[in-house]
């Protein structure tokens, strides 16, 4: 596995306003973290069944195609956080908050 490299925006270093961003190095290509928009789409094709809703082995399955080290404990912590009905599945209304959950993970293409 290739070694992590930092880079960092030094601009505001007197208002302790660093930006800084971990990239992979994979090939000589630094790893480009997912979009929202691109997470909404990996978890919309993980709706095995067309039903609209997201069951946590779907979600596990979405977790698993992001790279996740361990995708079924991802899919029950981002279930726990994104389900605000608490009826066992993220439907439609829910999904900004699984996206935003996800992205706070930083998954990146490979």
């Amino acid at each position: 596995m290739a070694s992590p490299f930092i880079i960092c925006n030094t601009k505001n270093v007197a208002n302790n306003n660093t930006d800084c961003r971990v990239f992979e190095k994979t090939k000589g290509v630094p790893a480009v973290p997912y979009s929202e928009v691109q997470l909404k789409g990996v978890f919309k094709s993980s709706d095995a069944n067309g039903d609209g809703r997201l069951s946590r082995q779907e979600l596990r399955n979405a977790f698993a195609s992001l790279g996740s080290f361990a995708p079924g404990w991802r899919a029950c912590r981002a279930l726990r956080r994104a389900d605000k009905n608490r009826d066992g599945f993220v439907d439609e209304d829910e999904l900004d908050y699984l996206v935003k959950y996800a992205a706070k993970r930083g998954y990146t293409i490979k």
